[in-house]
């Protein structure tokens, strides 16, 4: 089985790709992965707020009636940020530029939640 770290590090090798961390749902960096291309990424603070930020559209989906959150995608600007859901107690952020592929992103996400999962299970 792959470790966090050579998972996360599977995300930084796809071109535009600029950190990819697991944080927990207190916000903490489990573990993160940077490339050493573009501007830096403060992790702890991207952690934090990812963190906190998905509260409302774990709500929503709730409310709605479809479920839990799975996958969450933001764009911005001059970057795109996708976050998958390893289950209740962490979550994947990926920061990426917008030459990323982000069709290749959302399949790598998803198939990583499983081994990501296990691996913080222990």
């Amino acid at each position: 089985m792959p470790s966090i770290q050579e998972l996360l590090h599977a995300f930084i090798k796809i071109r535009g790709v600029r950190s990819a961390l697991v944080v927990g749902s207190d916000g903490l960096v489990l573990e993160s992965a940077l490339s050493s291309e573009g501007d830096p990424v403060d992790v702890e603070a991207v952690g934090a707020v990812a963190a906190s930020g998905l509260v409302p559209a774990f709500e929503l989906g709730i409310q709605t009636g479809h479920g839990s959150l799975t996958q969450a995608i933001y764009e911005y600007r001059d970057a795109l940020i996708v976050i998958e859901a390893l289950g209740d107690d962490a979550v994947l952020v990926i920061v990426t530029d917008l030459l990323a592929n982000l069709g290749l992103l959302r399949l790598q996400a998803r198939k990583a939640r499983q081994e990501l999962s296990r691996a913080l299970r222990g």
